[in-house]
């Protein structure tokens, strides 16, 4: 059975810009596994992108997870976990895209920026990370 890896902003933007590292990684898993991106990362995609040709193509060649009952319901709990945490500085981004990887079982691909800092999706309970 393929697993679903579903690519963050991030990651997203930099396999579209041909980025090296993004698109070795993204060749270990394109043959073997389902390619996915949040409805909400291909809403701030087309956002951010000024090319709606690349955005289209793109989203016809992924699967897109929607934004369901089943992912609000996984949002209310995170916004709920990072709150008694004292982590309510995450990005409403951050908490819709854990949500719907959760609620779908996609493993998430996140872009690491080379840092000392830790991931903003680190420390979401149920988020499978790859």
């Amino acid at each position: 059975m393929q697993m679903k890896i579903c690519l963050d902003f991030d990651t997203a933007l930099d396999f579209l810009r041909g980025e090296p590292t993004t698109l070795e990684k993204m060749r270990l898993y394109a043959d073997r596994e389902e390619i996915c991106v949040t409805s909400f990362t291909l809403l701030h995609l087309s956002e951010t992108l000024n090319r709606p040709e690349v955005v289209t193509a793109f989203a016809n060649n992924v699967t897109v997870l929607p934004f369901d009952r089943r992912a609000a319901q996984e949002a209310s709990r995170i916004t709920r976990e990072i709150e008694k945490k004292g982590d309510a500085e995450k990005r409403m981004e951050v908490v819709l895209t854990a949500a719907i990887c959760i609620a779908n079982e996609a493993w998430l691909f996140s872009h690491y920026k080379p840092s000392n800092k830790p991931s903003d999706f680190d420390g979401i309970k149920a988020l499978k990370k790859v």
